[in-house]
């Protein structure tokens, strides 16, 4: 028996050999006959998704018109802030305002070119907006929707020119009502390219809705809606969820494609919230994103240093009608200038009341036709392009001042919340508040003549005016970052005068010397993150807002420079602890042996002493579930002492004499959760060892 079952054996793996080998040739078989089915069926899926591309003829430019377009970068420094266009869509003979014929686009991209400006892609955005160098001179394309224009006819325009341009998406809408939306794969081809970067305009919160009981619209992100069913608004509470679900929602639709996390968000319609949600959705959008970007803007907010500490940025937008000679003159006078020089050699920097280029500069110097109504005439220098100025002085002469009646004004911080102005009679000057209603701040008594120099100097926190010399305005600027900008001129008219006055000459010129160092929270100069590199951070004004892409931020200040620091007291405000998951950390005598941490969660604080990976808890405590939180931390020889809240907590830490300087960390368990931050930081005292 032993026998004869050890003799069957063989014969059993063989069946189960040839058994196995007719499944494995089975299996082959199938592979071989579905090869052509799922190579086919990729062929209609990329038929169906991925639209065919147009290439259009390469624009046509005579001498006199490239000679022209390289004119108009002729005086512009080599590095500036970038300018942000926007565009929509591109196809040919539309006869929508928003869509711009590619061949014009092709013209447009050649003429910036030509005047020297190259594009700028989101990660050098970024990077400009944290504290990185300032770029060469550029501008950033900027597609608002994702329109399938973008693959069709762009994006082999870009190539040609060797630029770049971003994409802001609605994700609910990617692969809908196509052609007319982009789809993803075609979104895949075109990141994959390396031209486009891809960023963030909402999920699902590009549409207009009814807003109230007569009928009226507004975009679903700026406004609650109206219930016809109640005859209500949505919640407070609903508004909030839904506008924070449909961030969510669209973060996740970024990562589940393979895109990097998105940076830059635009709004929808450039329409803001109404004033009772705008601080909800702003502090929203400052915590996900690393900047905001719109069209519509109450002053100049250009991609300057000060419009970051709002994390806001204005971008001109381009139209079928912007011809490329249109579209070189408006970023020309948005590209930043220095405060030097004769401004009125540059007659188109110049705009009118409403931003609207001048055309020329005549009408102030009386070499031109004056205004043949009216008796008020207002010209602002490149307000734009000087939106950043400060440290500065402007000197004018005034001549032509009538006996009955009429002035000349100089306006200094142009563009920002603090603007002032000098404005002179022929016997009397006056201090005026440069708003929207202009009032009289202070009156001096002049020498009464037809002609006045007038000098205003802008120096941080102060404004000095001096009018021929002796006659002498000083006004204190509680504006802080805003009370930036440049210079505008204004000329009137008495009721019965028959002429004008006029202005003899203008200069402008940097003050001597640099300006004064600045605070730690006034910008982010002298930030690092743990390895040395610029920080994930926006600051300025006082803030700190983390906008990295990953789960941890780190800013220290001056780290080299800050260690022999003691005897300070830092006051901030933890913001945006809205959800489990997130934590903020203030440290003070950072590297010090006797470094301290004071880390707040919504409903949690805890102490941690020492340096590294590992100190020693010194305190945990619950605390009310609360999303913001006041920390006070001093540092003296002897003892930490720390104060969280009002009365909430009250500790002193033993300390031996330890240096050091600060440092803001932040943590999320998410990356879709949103960034808390720091508000309303100061640094009060501080000696070095």
């Amino acid at each position: 028996m032993v026998h004869s079952v050890t003799a069957r054996r063989p014969r059993r793996t063989l069946r189960l050999r040839r058994g196995a080998l007719r499944g494995v040739l089975g299996a082959l078989t199938a592979l071989v006959l579905a090869v052509p089915f799922v190579v086919a069926w990729r062929l209609y899926v990329d038929q169906r998704e991925v639209t065919r591309q147009v290439s259009v003829p390469a624009a046509r430019v005579d001498a006199a018109t490239a000679a022209r377009w390289k004119a108009a970068g002729a005086g512009l420094p080599e590095r500036a802030a970038p300018v942000i266009l926007t565009y929509h869509d591109l196809k040919p003979h539309s006869g929508s305002r928003y869509v711009v014929d590619p061949a014009v686009f092709d013209r447009q991209l050649t003429a910036l070119r030509t005047a020297g400006y190259r594009t700028l892609s989101t990660d050098e955005f970024v990077s400009y907006l944290l504290g990185g160098p300032v770029p060469p001179r550029s501008v950033m394309l900027t597609f608002d929707d994702g329109t399938h224009g973008l693959w069709t006819y762009g994006d082999r325009i870009l190539a040609r020119h060797d630029m770049s341009a971003v994409s802001f998406l609605i994700t609910g809408r990617v692969g809908l009502h196509r052609p007319y939306y982009l789809s993803w794969q075609e979104i895949a081809r075109m990141a994959r390219s390396g031209r486009w970067d891809f960023e963030d305009h909402t999920h699902n919160l590009h549409s207009r809705t009814r807003i109230g009981p007569h009928g009226a619209l507004g975009s679903l992100l700026a406004h609650r809606v109206y219930l016809a069913s109640t005859g209500r608004l949505e919640s407070t509470d609903h508004y909030e969820r839904r506008v924070r679900a449909d961030f969510t929602r669209s973060l996740e639709d970024f990562r589940r494609h393979g895109l990097p996390r998105p940076r830059l968000f635009a709004y929808p319609f450039s329409e803001s919230a109404e004033p009772q949600h705008a601080s909800y959705v702003r502090d929203l959008i400052d915590r996900t994103f690393t900047a905001a970007l719109t069209d519509k803007t109450f002053s100049p907010e250009p991609a300057s240093r000060r419009s970051a500490v709002r994390q806001e940025y204005q971008r001109l937008e381009v139209f079928a009608d912007t011809t490329a000679d249109d579209l070189l003159a408006q970023v020309a006078a948005r590209t930043p200038v220095p405060p030097s020089g004769d401004p009125l050699r540059f007659p188109q920097r110049w705009t009118g009341s409403a931003w609207k280029p001048l055309g020329g500069t005549g009408f102030l110097t009386g070499a031109g036709a004056r205004p043949a109504t009216g008796r008020y005439a207002y010209a602002a220098y490149a307000p734009y392009g000087a939106a950043d100025w400060d440290h500065y002085t402007v000197g004018a002469g005034l001549t032509g001042l009538p006996t009955d009646g009429g002035s000349a004004t100089v306006f200094a911080r142009v563009g920002g919340d603090a603007t002032v102005g000098v404005r002179v009679s022929r016997g009397t000057a006056q201090l005026v508040d440069g708003g929207a209603r202009v009032r009289v701040l202070a009156e001096r008594a002049l020498t009464p003549g037809p002609s006045h120099e007038v000098g205003l100097t802008v120096d941080g926190a102060r404004t000095e005016v001096v009018v021929d010399g002796t006659v002498r305005f000083t006004l204190p600027d509680s504006h802080g970052a805003r009370g930036t900008g440049g210079i505008a001129l204004a000329l009137s008219r008495g009721a019965g005068a028959a002429s004008w006055p006029a202005f003899r000459h203008v200069r402008t010129a940097p003050l001597p010397g640099a300006p004064a160092a600045s605070r730690p929270f006034d910008g982010p100069a002298g930030w690092r993150d743990g390895d040395g590199r610029r920080p994930q951070a926006v600051i300025g004004a006082g803030t700190v807002q983390p906008v990295g892409a990953g789960g941890w931020v780190y800013a220290g200040y001056r780290p080299g420079g800050g260690e022999g620091w003691s005897g300070y007291t830092l006051r901030t405000r933890l913001t945006g602890l809205v959800e489990d998951g997130l934590h903020s950390s203030v440290v003070v005598r950072r590297g010090a042996a006797d470094q301290l941490t004071v880390r707040l969660s919504r409903g949690w604080v805890t102490l941690l002493a020492g340096p590294g990976d590992h100190p020693r808890t010194v305190l945990s405590r619950r605390l009310p579930e609360a999303t913001d939180r006041d920390v006070t931390v001093t540092a003296d020889a002897r003892v930490t002492r720390v104060s969280v809240g009002a009365g909430l907590v009250r500790a002193s830490v033993p300390a031996s004499g330890g240096t050091g300087g600060i440092g803001f960390g932040v943590y999320r368990q998410s990356p879709l959760q949103p960034w808390p931050g720091f508000a309303d930081c100061a640094l009060h005292g501080g000696r070095t060892a």
